[in-house]
């Protein structure tokens, strides 16, 4: 999703752990010029596909 205004880009990415998303956006072309802020976000309690 593209900030309106702005240069920026809002993205969700749905992975396992912190060292895998490290991992994905380092690996990006561009990642030396980038600048990431990652904003942890939690399950939604009735998220059915969650559930064990």
């Amino acid at each position: 999703m593209t900030v309106v205004g702005t240069h920026s880009t809002i993205t969700v990415f749905d992975v396992p752990s912190n060292d895998e998303l490290h991992a994905f956006l380092s690996s990006l072309p561009l990642w030396e010029f980038t600048r990431v802020e990652v904003t942890p976000l939690s399950t939604h309690p009735s998220d059915v596909a969650a559930q064990p």
